[in-house]
Order: C-alpha cells, then sequence, then structure tokens
C-alpha cells in the first residue's frame, strides 16, 4: 500500500457543501460574482462576432435591427457593467498580487496599481486616436 492509500489514524472530515456554500460570506460571493462576469464577457464576444459576420455580408439593414433591438441593448448595458467590475477588480487584485517598482519606490496599495494602469490606458488611447484621427 502506498502512503495515500494507507487507512488513517484519524479519520478525515469533510464538510458537506451546499450548492450556495459561497453565500455564506462576503469575499466568496464577490469572488464567485467576479467568476461569472467572465460568462456574460464570453457571450458578449459571441454576439460581437456575429455582429461582424453581419457587416462583413453587406447586409447592413440586419445589422442594424440586431443592433437596434432592445434585448441586444440592454444585454450591452448588463455586459458593460460586468466588465467594468471585472476590470476594477482585476487591477486592484494585480496591485496585490504583483508590485510595481517605479524607479527606487513600489506600488503599496491596490489603487495605485489601478491609477497606473488606468494612465497606461489613457496614453494607449490617445496614441491609438492620433494614429488613425488626428494624423
Amino acid at each position: 500500500m502506498t502512503r495515500e492509500n494507507a487507512p488513517s489514524k484519524y479519520p478525515e472530515y469533510r464538510k458537506q457543501l451546499g450548492p450556495g456554500w459561497w453565500l455564506s460570506n462576503q469575499r466568496y460571493t464577490l469572488y464567485m460574482i467576479r467568476e461569472l462576469t467572465s460568462f456574460f464577457i464570453s457571450i458578449y464576444a459571441i454576439i460581437y462576432i456575429y455582429q461582424l459576420s453581419l457587416l462583413a455580408s453587406g447586409d447592413f439593414s440586419s445589422y442594424d435591427l440586431f443592433v437596434r433591438n432592445p434585448a441586444t441593448i440592454g444585454f450591452s448595458i448588463i455586459a458593460l457593467f460586468f466588465t467594468l467590475y471585472h476590470a476594477v477588480t482585476w487591477f486592484s487584485l494585480m496591485g496585490r498580487i504583483q508590485v510595481v517598482k517605479l524607479g527606487p519606490k513600489k506600488t503599496a496599495t491596490p489603487l495605485q496599481a489601478i491609477a497606473i494602469n488606468l494612465l497606461l490606458l489613457l496614453i494607449i488611447a490617445y496614441a491609438i486616436v492620433y494614429l488613425f484621427i488626428l494624423r
């Protein structure tokens, strides 16, 4: 017998968890909501690919009808909020997990990591606007 299969001197206790086990702790609940956001983001990506296929086929009227559909608008708004929640929580986690060095100083709080990422986002967005519109 291997060590893993050997009978233990002490019985192992495994607590049985119900389907809503994560609702009892706020941190678990926020984590599970964050994980749920990726489902909505993936569905939105599939819808976006479908919209691109409608545009590529040249039938602008069917694309316009699809985009103006209240269900599409409602789902897009819900997906936007889930995407923003996912991004904010991800950037705050990044500030805790990876310390960013700026010269001799280091980031100490998640808020600093969010600020640095927001600054980088604005710089990249300006560069894209400059290359494609202002140039």
